[in-house]
């Protein structure tokens, strides 16, 4: 196993985590303050989406899968798994929410900016429940 791998996958992970918080920070600050900044976040987190947290979400995927050819399957190592699945997947239905959330700002559908806003923020807390249970999860093993 190359020595570095792990340190760099933390490093990853580490930084996704970061990304996710920082969003919900701007997120907090910005929504319901006004049609004018709510547009401004659903362009501002899609840009954040796609140019930064979705390339951590790769890159962690790709570490995590090399780090997996060397490790025994135990059940710690299932439960972390369990849980960066979760995220990961859940993270990338929310990136779907945020682009189909920015649709709706840019085009007036304030209502349906709503339902999806919602939606988007359910699934967000599931990625971090599952970011959080996998770095824990992997402090452990």
């Amino acid at each position: 196993m190359n020595s570095a791998l792990p340190g760099l996958h933390a490093i990853l992970a580490g930084a996704w985590i970061g990304t996710v918080l920082v969003e919900a920070l701007f997120e907090r600050a910005l929504l319901g303050q006004g049609r004018d900044k709510e547009l401004l976040l659903a362009r501002l987190h899609w840009k954040v989406d796609k140019w930064v947290e979705l390339p951590l979400l790769i890159a962690v995927v790709v570490s995590g899968t090399r780090l997996l050819r060397d490790m025994p399957m135990d059940g710690l190592l299932r439960a972390k798994l369990a849980c960066a699945a979760l995220a990961v997947f859940a993270n990338l239905y929310c990136i779907v929410l945020v682009r189909i959330r920015l649709r709706m700002a840019e085009a007036g559908q304030w209502a349906l900016f709503e339902m999806v806003d919602k939606r988007q923020h359910l699934f967000g807390a599931v990625v971090l429940i599952g970011l959080l249970g996998a770095a824990g999860l992997g402090l452990q093993h």
